[in-house]
């Protein structure tokens, strides 16, 4: 308890000072965030223009609607970019300087992540609500409190499984030279199984029972469906139980590849 305590309290003060110094490129935000909106906007645009053309899709015009005016916020909030850093520190040596403190290297990269998503909030959150206002009356806006507390609660699950993918991928490095190809694959990988690109609901039938089940649904997709969606309560509970699963077995997966990858670490100073 006493450890959790600590690294909780070095990651208030790494956040802290993680939101001063990058609060510097505000300009940057600002930029990022809107590349982060423009592919949404610009596919819901396009699948709106077919379903006015008389496309036939599983869905309506108000999911789809709903669903790209939320993705953006989901993919930020739930996004972790620090797999090549981690691998590049455990390449380098850097890690051996982290070895002798009291908190772990993982604690700088989980205050760089919380401390950049609080300042592109600030860019973000403006631009979706101009997208809203725009097509409002397309949406659907659930009125039930609780929904949006479960949409809440899977977006943190959704975090917490993105980057404890990014640990076991990373925590590669530790007996590869190079795990860069990993890390692109994931991300192209990630970005159409996990509906960024598309929603899954306009996959195949064939071949739903897969899509409806792999980890990557549970860290955009499954979010923004619990809003966009028309998922029963019972549905709700089993995807929160399936997101839950994944984030508790692949964070014990990278927690034993991490401590055998710090087992077998060999560098200068360490």
């Amino acid at each position: 308890m006493n450890t959790v305590v600590r690294n909780l309290r070095v990651v208030r003060r790494m956040t802290a000072a993680e939101i001063a110094q990058q609060s510097v490129y505000r300009g940057a935000w600002i930029i990022f965030m809107l590349a982060n909106i423009c592919m949404p906007v610009i596919s819901l645009l396009i699948w709106r223009t077919a379903l006015a053309n008389g496309a036939k899709l599983p869905v309506d015009e108000r999911y789809i609607t709903t669903y790209f005016v939320l993705l953006g916020f989901v993919t930020m909030a739930t996004s972790s970019w620090m797999a090549a850093f981690l691998a590049n520190d455990i390449r380098l040596g850097k890690l051996s300087s982290w070895m002798v403190r009291p908190a772990s290297l993982l604690v700088k990269f989980v205050a760089n992540n919380l401390s950049e998503k609080f300042l592109k909030l600030f860019a973000l959150v403006p631009m979706i609500g101009i997208v809203w206002w725009i097509f409002r009356d397309s949406m659907n806006i659930p009125a039930d409190a609780g929904r949006w507390a479960l949409f809440a609660v899977s977006i943190v699950l959704g975090a917490v499984l993105v980057f404890t993918i990014d640990i076991l991928i990373a925590a590669l490095a530790f007996w590869m030279d190079d795990v860069g190809a990993l890390v692109q694959a994931r991300v192209i990988i990630a970005s159409v199984l996990s509906g960024a690109v598309v929603p899954l609901a306009l996959m195949p039938a064939w071949s739903r029972g897969f899509v409806d089940h792999q980890p990557f649904r549970y860290t955009v997709s499954f979010p923004v469906e619990i809003v966009a969606g028309q998922l029963t309560g019972r549905e709700l509970l089993a995807g929160l139980g399936i997101q839950l699963g994944y984030v508790v077995v692949l964070g014990a997966l990278a927690r034993l590849v991490w401590a055998a990858g710090i087992r077998a670490y060999s560098a200068v100073g360490a």
